[in-house]
C-alpha cells in the first residue's frame, strides 16, 4: 500500500531545505515536473526544485521512461507546427 502523496506546498518546502535528501514518489515527481513546466512558461528560475527531480529520475526507471516518451511526443508535436 502506497502513502498518500504530499501536497505541492510541502514538496516545495522540502526542496528548499538545504543539505536534505528528499525521496519522492513517482506521483510527487510528476507534480513537481508540472510545476516546473508552469514556471518555465512564466520565465522563472528553476534551480531549486530541479535537483530533487533529477535525483528521483536517477533512481526511477519507470519515470525516466515516462519522461522520455513525453519528450518524444513534444518533439513530434513541435516538428509538426507550421513555421512562419
Amino acid at each position: 500500500m502506497s502513502e498518500k502523496p504530499r501536497p505541492l506546498w510541502q514538496l516545495l518546502l522540502l526542496t528548499n531545505t538545504p543539505n536534505r535528501s528528499v525521496q519522492l514518489s513517482c506521483e510527487e515527481c510528476f507534480t513537481l515536473l508540472e510545476y516546473d513546466a508552469e514556471l518555465l512558461a512564466g520565465s522563472v528560475a528553476l534551480h531549486e526544485i530541479r535537483p530533487v527531480i533529477r535525483y528521483h529520475l536517477s533512481l526511477c526507471e519507470k519515470c525516466r521512461a515516462k519522461i522520455d516518451d513525453w519528450l518524444e511526443k513534444l518533439d513530434i508535436a513541435g516538428s509538426q507546427l507550421p513555421v512562419g
